[in-house]
């Protein structure tokens, strides 16, 4: 063998060693055998965690909205005798929801007003992703954790965590 075959021969495995390396690199499949998967499989998969972590929102869900009932039927006998000697008047205001929202960095309004719905704090969120996509507000979202409640308006709640006055 002469020098100019064995070059040639080095430039190839330098070229195959390449290619190999582009293909792991980039999850191309270049004709190699490599393990079978099929996409069908995956999907299914995920169908079913997904239906099952659904579930489970669900479930959450329902804990959520019986635990708030569970605590008013406690507090029955205390606001009847506090009625009784006149000092509540503001029993519209037991029924108001709080909660801390917190913006962090990266956070998209469609997230926003998913915490806010999913605190009740808004009854929806589609109204509130279209009002933080508003030019007035978008990119505006302030970075900080936001005192929240039912009985703010949604233009409210976005000058609040926007810093818009």
């Amino acid at each position: 063998m002469n020098n100019s075959s064995i070059r040639a021969f080095g430039i190839a495995l330098f070229l195959v060693g390449a290619m190999l390396a582009l293909a792991t690199r980039f999850d191309l499949h270049i004709g190699l055998p490599t393990k079978a998967s099929s996409g069908e499989e995956n999907v299914e998969e995920l169908q079913k965690k997904l239906e099952q972590a659904n579930k489970e929102i669900a479930l959450l869900k329902e804990q959520v909205n019986q635990a708030p009932k569970e605590n008013t039927q406690k507090t029955d006998a205390p606001e009847t005798k506090a009625k009784d000697n006149h000092e509540s008047a503001d029993a519209p205001a037991a029924n108001v929801t709080t909660m801390t929202l917190q913006i962090y960095s990266g956070i998209t309004p469609y997230i926003v007003a998913q915490k806010l719905e999913d605190g009740d704090i808004i009854a929806n969120s589609v109204e509130m992703e279209l009002l933080l996509a508003n030019p007035k507000y978008a990119r505006s979202l302030q970075i900080g954790s936001y005192e929240v409640n039912s009985s703010m308006s949604l233009e409210e709640i976005a000058k609040l965590i926007t810093g818009k006055k």
